[in-house]
């Protein structure tokens, strides 16, 4: 086998897991005959997952800083639920006159076009992952994303994307 032979395998295994894990949160009973039905759905998925993938002719591009940001998102979401909860309690001093706007977050560059189109679906997802933002539109060239946010300014999240 191959060194293709054994990514498409090792792309298999690791979407096994991954639906494998999902079936088995899902259920409700768990007995030999349900892990067993789970385990060759799962293998049966991974494999079309691995076929849509090489017919469709696509590929993974991981893009830079995606890291940075998935680091940042558990105090981003402490940070928004704190500020959501401040500006909806009775009698609290943090309402602001101008509470939600809508921002431009200009993403950092990638080096090639299917790593900017990546890094807009995952900087998309962490930034409505946070109670305090979500995305609202999202342009392919030059890369950026429209946000409506709790904040006035940008958080440490929607810095940690921006160019």
């Amino acid at each position: 086998m191959g060194r293709r032979g054994r990514l498409a395998v090792t792309e298999a295994a690791a979407w096994w897991v991954l639906l494998f894990a999902g079936y088995l949160a899902l259920i409700s009973q768990r007995s030999a005959a349900e892990a067993i039905l789970g385990a060759l759905l799962s293998a049966a998925g991974g494999s079309a997952a691995v076929l849509a993938r090489r017919v469709s002719g696509s590929s993974f591009a991981v893009p830079r800083g995606w890291v940075t940001g998935l680091i940042r998102l558990p105090r981003a979401v402490l940070a928004d639920t704190w500020l959501l909860v401040r500006l909806i309690w009775p009698g609290s001093t943090a309402r602001a006159p101008e509470v939600g706007s809508l921002q431009t977050v200009e993403l950092a560059g990638q080096p090639d076009e299917r790593r900017d189109i990546s890094w807009q679906a995952v900087a998309g997802l962490l930034l409505s992952l946070s109670p305090g933002s979500f995305v609202v539109d999202s342009s392919a060239q030059p890369p950026r994303l429209v946000m409506h946010s709790i904040r006035p300014s940008s958080g440490l999240l929607e810095r940690s994307l921006q160019r």
